[in-house]
């Protein structure tokens, strides 16, 4: 679980950056950075020998780990948290082609907050290493992301994500 603390405060971190670059402000900033900081709460109360499995899942352990949005949405919204932080945690997996999940959002049904969490999630992940699979090198990731601009993320804030890329290294690049 330290893994989990370090990547949603490395998501948080990335997450700030790039809805500062967007031009969030106040309230915004504020729920932006709750939401990407509690953005894998739900994968507190999934199994670790689903979570931590080195190989491949099978599909009904794939089905679990797709619960972990909508289990850390619940948690926040009994929490009291506001409804937008609730519906980024819950959403930070849709894909802006419509294929993600939960509920199968598409380009800007998705929520602002969870289109930013996806790209800096995706990219943490990446860099980091899985337990299935070694961390890539951060111009690979970034690559990744340019390469899934306009299906999996927003390719707007893609476009901001390359910008803070070019500008100066990433917080949480290896």
């Amino acid at each position: 679980m330290k893994n989990l603390r370090r990547h949603m405060y490395n998501v948080a971190v990335l997450s700030r950056k790039l809805g500062s670059r967007y031009g969030l402000t106040g309230k915004e900033m504020k729920c932006l950075g709750m939401a990407a900081g509690f953005h894998d709460v739900g994968k507190k109360f999934i199994s670790s020998s689903i979570l931590f499995r080195k190989g491949k899942l099978t599909p009904g352990e794939y089905e679990i780990i797709k619960m972990h949005p909508v289990i850390g949405a619940d948690i926040l919204r009994k929490d009291g948290f506001d409804p937008a932080v609730v519906e980024a945690v819950k959403h930070h997996h849709e894909r802006w082609d419509g294929t993600g999940y939960p509920d199968g959002l598409k380009g800007e049904e998705i929520p602002l907050y969870s289109r930013i969490i996806s790209i800096a999630d995706a990219y943490d992940a990446m860099v980091s290493g899985r337990p299935y699979r070694e961390p890539v090198a951060s111009f690979k990731a970034v690559n990744e992301i340019f390469r899934c601009s306009g299906t999996q993320f927003d390719p707007e804030l893609v476009k901001l994500f390359l910008t803070i890329q070019k500008e100066d290294e990433l917080v949480c690049s290896r």
